[in-house]
């Protein structure tokens, strides 16, 4: 399952590292229980069409937060013409905001406590400069990029199969070790060592921060 934090972390990767990219969210119809798709094409991390049962940025921002989501998954894409879509382009930032501000709501609404007058003290007093918590999905992208050094285009598919093997939400180290295995087979174990250690190391370093 998934959810729309998950969604959220997608896009955010996309934005940070301006990437031209789609992300693809698949969700249970209510109506009938069909299996549906959606996506968001966007270009270079900044501009996004919303591509969503044909309806418009504003009903599609409306309704996708309320969907049952069953799986998000981000491919790279070819740079993109958005002059013929159906409806216009609009920024990735807003559409992040729109979709984090919901995402809010949503917490509170279930029964989260308002954060207390010495909690917000201590947020605010948390230095500003910690980076995001490293998530499967960007993970997953740096891999991609890795392997393409190697295995060009086909680099995507291989890091897609090993990611349905080992999920890298439940086994990172081991979805890790898969990657770094196919790059050892051109690069040999030393080089294959060396191009994956910032990898690990992110991953090391979410672990430590999230104890």
């Amino acid at each position: 399952m998934a959810d729309l934090n998950q969604l959220c972390d997608a896009l955010e990767v996309i934005r940070q590292n301006r990437k031209t990219a789609k992300v693809f969210f698949y969700f249970v119809s209510k109506n009938d229980g069909r299996m549906l798709s959606g996506f968001f094409s966007i270009s270079e991390g900044k501009s996004c069409c919303i591509h969503y049962l044909n309806k418009s940025n504003e009903n599609a921002l409306a309704e996708i937060p309320h969907l049952s989501l069953t799986k998000i998954m981000s491919l790279p894409a070819s740079p993109m013409d958005f002059s013929n879509q159906s409806f216009p382009p609009c920024e990735l930032n807003e559409i992040l905001s729109r979709l984090n501000s919901t995402s809010i709501q949503r917490t509170m609404s279930v029964g989260e406590p308002c954060p207390s007058i010495e909690q917000k003290d201590s947020e605010m007093s948390k230095p500003k400069y910690l980076l995001p918590p490293y998530s499967h999905f960007a993970m997953q992208e740096d891999a991609i990029n890795l392997l393409e050094s190697v295995y060009g285009p086909s680099a995507t598919q291989r890091v897609q199969e090993i990611a349905l093997a080992l999920p890298p939400q439940q086994y990172p180290t081991e979805f890790l070790d898969k990657c770094k295995l196919h790059a050892s087979l051109v690069l040999g174990p030393k080089m294959a060592n060396a191009i994956f250690r910032p990898i690990y190391e992110k991953h090391s370093h979410a672990c430590i921060s999230s104890r």
